[in-house]
């Protein structure tokens, strides 16, 4: 664990960029790999990854701010916690890669994840060379109300997994079966770590449209959804990304894939990632 980079989250201005904590693994042969997960979560809940592509890549999993191993969030910082999640995020890549630059560097999120790191990419506030985004929460507005008018709601689900950790764990593989015993650890740990005071405002995305987000992205990026009942963004989404006609976004819809796509469907998952990879990483 290295809570190393960054600024200080707790000094400075409005927006200074929180000192996040990650996990790294790996070696940066063929470059390095970033990954942001969903809201409650944390690094732990990534780890699959680290065992998929760390003998490739260096693999940094990140603690988003507010969950994990992260400082929990200032009161400034509460004023507008998307974009604390986005600066701390852009301010960790740009540290690792100003010391130590990858030959390709790739940036994975889901959801909640999947939207800050959509957000770095538009703004171009990071050096990432292509962008993976699992069911990101680029949300429509009435998404954005649901998610605010449910924070209690979720805030008393993640105190119930705290409360009762070993029969959630058991009861999310029942659900999942294809979901892997250590990831499932790290989700329900990510419940006890996440900041209340953050889940309270209910946000988990920017004010800004999937196309204004989406629009100005230039580097190979692949979305990947599912049908799933509980989808952000399914195949209506797709239709819509579809035809802004940004030929720099790919989007793949995974049938019976649901919003943890990676979990409930992770072979097709997994090997779309590859090979998408696979055509944008440069060859030795």
């Amino acid at each position: 664990m290295l809570p190393a980079y960054g600024a200080d989250a707790h000094g400075g201005e409005a927006m200074t960029p929180a000192r996040l904590a990650a996990n790294i693994s790996g070696t940066p042969s063929k470059g390095r790999i970033y990954a942001l997960h969903g809201v409650t979560d944390n690094a732990a809940s990534l780890s699959d990854i680290s065992a998929r592509w760390s003998s490739d890549y260096e693999v940094v999993l990140i603690d988003a701010l507010g969950h994990g191993c992260s400082p929990r969030f200032t009161p400034t910082q509460l004023e507008d916690p998307f974009e604390a999640l986005v600066s701390s995020a852009a301010s960790l890549i740009c540290t690792i890669e100003e010391s130590a630059p990858a030959p390709f560097v790739a940036l994975l999120g889901h959801s909640m994840g999947g939207a800050t790191a959509a957000d770095v990419v538009s703004r171009g506030l990071a050096p990432v060379d292509a962008l993976v985004l699992e069911d990101p929460a680029l949300l429509t507005s009435s998404q954005r109300e649901h998610f605010r008018a449910s924070a209690e709601d979720r805030i008393a689900r993640c105190d119930e997994v705290t409360q009762w950790m070993g029969r959630e764990i058991d009861i999310l593989l029942k659900d999942y079966p294809q979901w892997s015993p250590s990831e499932a650890g790290g989700w329900a740990q990510g419940k006890a770590q996440v900041d209340r005071n953050f889940l309270a405002r209910g946000v988990v995305s920017g004010s800004r449209s999937c196309e204004e987000i989406l629009a100005p992205i230039s580097v190979p990026t692949l979305l990947i959804t599912g049908d799933g009942d509980d989808v952000l963004i399914g195949p209506g989404g797709i239709e819509e990304i579809n035809a802004m006609g940004n030929a720099a976004v790919e989007t793949l819809l995974i049938p019976s894939a649901r919003h943890c796509v990676r979990h409930s469907t992770p072979t097709p998952f997994y090997a779309a990632v590859d090979a998408f990879f696979a055509r944008v990483a440069p060859s030795k």
